[in-house]
């Protein structure tokens, strides 16, 4: 069992507060981590005021650091508890990073539409 699970018990002794104290720190820093990455996935590609592209223009030169970043905390989470970032990393989409420090969003394809929905010419 990982302390990420365990209730925290208040036991008498000074050494058993300060173990839990560090405990309760350990999991607070850890779910703050995995709400950041989560939230900020979302800010990112799914905000319904501005697109991916608008925001990481925005972000300028800056998007780069900020997406590495991103990824590098995604890759600390992952190792502990992979399942926890699974919404933000889901949301994802493609990029490209450019050597000036900017970030170029790749659109996702438009989705194919079924000949069944495809509209009938008009006939003469």
């Amino acid at each position: 069992m990982s302390i990420l699970d365990t209730p925290v018990v208040n036991e008498l002794t000074p050494a058993q507060r300060q173990a839990n104290q560090i405990k309760q720190q350990a999991r607070t820093t850890f779910q703050s981590m995995v709400t950041a990455f989560n939230q900020g996935a979302k800010q990112f590609w799914r905000n319904p005021q501005a697109s991916p592209s608008q925001i990481a223009a925005a972000l300028g030169t800056d998007a780069v650091e900020v997406f590495q970043l991103h990824a590098k905390l995604g890759a600390l989470i992952a190792e502990v508890r992979p399942e926890a970032i699974q919404e933000g990393a889901a949301m994802v989409g493609q990029f490209t990073y450019n050597a000036d420090g900017t970030v170029t969003i790749t659109p996702p394809p438009a989705p194919a539409i079924p000949p069944s929905v495809q509209p009938t010419p008009p006939t003469a």
